[in-house]
């Protein structure tokens, strides 16, 4: 009796390893989407300089990126579903590595823009497939933490691109900043050739006896009967085409996961990561090293709060958090928006500016900057998953785009004030459509979640 608690407890603790490094490997996906993303924030001031670039051409060496992910999340859903996750993951890594040798080598604006727009493709692969790939392997009780493991990789990558930009702002070393992003490239690219393929994609293409052994490998033990059968069960139950998505109960599914990416990405937290310092330079910030600086406070605030996201996520649901994150962001703005005219060079100003800013971060990254991909990992059919998200991981890069391309311009002729108060009403917005329109999935399987859309 005794043995036996003992080897379960084993088999438990292995199999909680083995998950952890699968989830983290893959994450690295994650990681890179950040750093690409986050980088170029503490670049762009240096690559102004150096090629002598309008607001127009600034905002298109930044939204290249964001253009990219578009492209590459709408054109890859289809083969994600055909060719596997693991198999666009490593793509997505090929992307990274070749768009930043290119940004780096860049003699000319339009060949960074090119090399920027590649590492867009990767991160719009990796955006989408880290999660899918992650959920597809988590059981239900730990499906959220895992997912949100790919969210503080993102918000780590960021934070710690933030600080490799103030590292090298004194050397204005712009294609070395850049050029950093390759080392975690090839080690993503290296790690995914010891990753298994996902067990459910196995179970869709007809190979039951590897998606068994691989689903046996990932829980550590053999007694997997009932989860497998119920991931083969769902596929049994009918057929499933994508156009299906755009018919009930499918097309309110589809409809949730599009209207949470526009709210992650109308929240305006992407203005902060991408034109941190030339924000803070508005806000009084002067000095470049010191906007740097407070652009990787921001980003180190991302990375924690995203870490209590992934402890409480699993125990306080998707829905709660998300409720808490649009009050906390909304507040933030709102105070923000009255107290930015009146900040000028005083430090107690300045001081109560960057604990706002802090505390707009906060709860973004409590709440829809993660719990976003955590949700459209979960709510999609199998049989188009992959199609699914990528679909709506497509649009939320679009409304990614259009902030990141509008952003210098709407700063320059409403004012931050009037910018903030923009988006603390989505904020409100947000909380309204998930109070009323969002139902909880925490510790259901994700063959539960897919039955029960189906279920009048």
């Amino acid at each position: 009796m005794i043995e036996k608690k003992i080897n379960k407890r084993m088999n438990s603790k292995n199999q909680n390893y083995f998950l952890w490094v699968v989830a983290s490997i893959a994450a690295l996906g994650g990681f890179l989407f950040g750093y690409d993303t986050g980088v170029i924030s503490g670049a762009l001031i240096f690559i102004q300089n150096n090629f002598g670039l309008d607001t127009s051409q600034s905002e298109w060496v930044v939204s290249s990126v964001v253009l990219g992910a578009l492209l590459g999340a709408l054109c890859s859903g289809a083969l994600a579903d055909h060719f596997g996750r693991r198999m666009m993951l490593l793509l997505s890594a090929f992307f990274f590595i070749l768009g930043t040798v290119a940004a780096v080598l860049a003699w000319q604006v339009w060949v960074l823009i090119t090399g920027r727009l590649i590492i867009g493709l990767a991160i719009g692969i990796s955006s989408y497939t880290t999660p899918l790939f992650i959920s597809e392997v988590a059981p239900a009780n730990k499906r959220g933490a895992l997912v949100l493991l790919s969210v503080v990789m993102i918000t780590s990558g960021e934070a710690i691109s933030f600080l490799v930009d103030y590292g090298l702002a004194a050397t204005q070393s712009w294609r070395w900043m850049l050029g950093s992003g390759l080392i975690p490239a090839i080690l993503l690219l290296l790690g995914l050739l010891l990753l298994p393929t996902s067990p459910r994609w196995l179970v869709l293409k007809g190979q039951v006896k590897k998606a068994k052994e691989t689903l046996s490998r990932l829980r550590g033990t053999v007694n997997i009967d009932s989860e497998f059968e119920e991931i083969a069960d769902t596929l049994h139950v009918q057929s499933f085409k994508w156009r299906e998505l755009l018919a009930k109960p499918w097309r309110k599914v589809l409809l949730i996961g599009i209207v949470l990416g526009v709210l992650q990405q109308f929240l305006g937290i992407n203005t902060v990561m991408y034109y941190g310092p030339i924000l803070f330079n508005q806000l009084g910030f002067a000095d470049t090293q010191a906007s740097i600086f407070a652009t990787f406070i921001m980003g180190v605030v991302n990375t924690l709060i995203s870490i209590v996201a992934l402890v409480c996520v699993d125990k306080l649901g998707r829905r709660r958090l998300l409720l808490y994150g649009f009050a906390i962001a909304g507040l933030s703005l709102l105070l923000l928006s009255y107290i930015v005219p009146d900040v000028g060079h005083k430090v107690e100003s300045k001081i109560l500016l960057l604990s706002l800013m802090v505390l707009y971060i906060a709860g973004y990254s409590l709440g829809i900057g993660g719990l976003f991909w955590v949700i459209i990992a979960e709510i999609y059919p199998l049989q188009c998953r992959g199609f699914a998200m990528s679909i709506v991981t497509a649009i939320q890069w679009a409304a990614n785009f259009i902030v990141a391309a509008t952003f210098l311009s709407i700063l320059s002729y409403f004012g931050a004030a009037i910018t903030f108060l923009l988006y603390a009403t989505v904020c409100v917005l947000g909380f309204i459509f998930c109070y009323f329109f969002l139902p909880e999935t925490k510790e259901r399987s994700l063959e539960w979640i897919q039955k029960a859309w189906n279920t009048p």
